[in-house]
């Protein structure tokens, strides 16, 4: 099971032995076994060659961490079960 993706063939398309070596240093944005979801730290949409952004730069470096609606709504009915920090 778990992530094909990880670590290899959900790079940004970096070429030759610096896009290598860079892809090396940090993980692949996306995930899953047809590379179809972002990364946790990462927001977007990464179905269709679509692309993940990291929550800082999406947030405009105003938080670190992206969390979903559903996940927001879930820590607001139970904030003990469901910590945001």
């Amino acid at each position: 099971g778990g992530g094909g993706c990880l670590g290899q063939g959900c790079g940004a398309g970096r070429g030759g032995a610096a896009g290598q070596a860079a892809a090396r240093a940090e993980p692949a944005p996306r995930q899953g076994p047809q590379c179809e979801r972002c990364r946790p730290l990462f927001v977007g949409s990464a179905r269709a060659g679509g692309s993940c952004r990291p929550c800082r730069s999406f947030c405009r470096h105003n938080a670190a961490v992206c969390i979903s609606r559903e996940e927001y709504e879930r820590a607001r009915r139970d904030p003990a079960r469901f910590p945001l920090e």
